[in-house]
């Protein structure tokens, strides 16, 4: 059941893993940070992989180790650049609930003043605000819902997220 498992998405920065702790806590679901299961997986963080191996490598390291996790009731925080994935993304959006954690550029970018060993795909040819620009279109895509996060902390996030379910049902 897609309710029973949540993959948040977003921006690096946005809060992911920090709301996804928060959450998975109160609906006593597990959790897994994608970068920090791959370090756990590969040996090396997101950042180790591009500069040795590129990010077409990384991004093949992400996709297959998402689809390892066992998605029912958990919460899962995947890097930003999961969403160049398509596939996985589909397989993702029949599967769990997709939500998305917006913020604006300004405060990313704030967020992101250590961006050069975050591992994000795309800063090798693109600035960080065009990186976000082309990831917002999709984060929407994808997205069954989306949450702004401006002025926002985890437990609000975490709570704007329930509100959300609560609703549905």
């Amino acid at each position: 059941m897609k309710s029973e498992n949540i993959v948040l998405i977003g921006m690096a920065g946005v809060g992911k893993s920090t709301v996804g702790r928060v959450l998975s806590k109160e609906l006593k679901f597990a959790f897994t940070d994608l970068d920090e299961y791959i370090l756990e997986k590969e040996g090396r963080t997101a950042q180790e992989i591009i500069n040795t191996e590129g990010e077409s490598t990384f991004l093949e390291a992400e996709a297959r180790r998402m689809y390892e996790i066992d998605l029912r009731r958990r919460v899962v925080a995947p890097g930003g650049s999961i969403i160049y994935i398509s596939g996985l993304m589909e397989y993702l959006k029949q599967n769990s609930t997709l939500v998305y954690l917006y913020n604006s550029f300004d405060d990313i970018e704030i967020r992101l003043s250590d961006r050069s060993s975050r591992g994000i795909v795309g800063l090798r040819n693109k600035s960080l605000r065009e990186v976000y620009d082309e990831r917002c279109s999709l984060y929407s895509k994808y997205a069954d819902f989306t949450v702004n996060c401006k002025g926002k902390t985890a437990d609000q996030i975490a709570r704007d997220i329930l509100n959300y379910f609560a609703q549905k049902n």
